[in-house]
């Protein structure tokens, strides 16, 4: 596992403590990860969707009406 430092404003630093604090995470590590892991995963969703209406803006969907469909 690599180790890195960041700058942090000192409100952040304070907001992260706290939810140490009160047992949503075990360490600043943990919350940079998880943090990491849902910036990631947002992008990726945010690039498919992008995807998806560009698709459909070209012709290339079909839209379902109903379950039948």
């Amino acid at each position: 596992m690599d180790t890195i430092n960041i700058s942090l404003p000192s409100q952040l630093k304070a907001q992260a403590d706290a939810l140490i604090d009160q047992g949503h995470y075990a360490s600043f590590s943990d919350i940079v990860r998880s943090a990491l892991r849902t910036l990631i995963s947002e992008l990726r969703y945010s690039a498919m969707v992008r995807e998806a209406h560009r698709d459909h803006a070209k012709g290339k969907t079909i839209v379902l009406n109903n379950t039948a469909d």
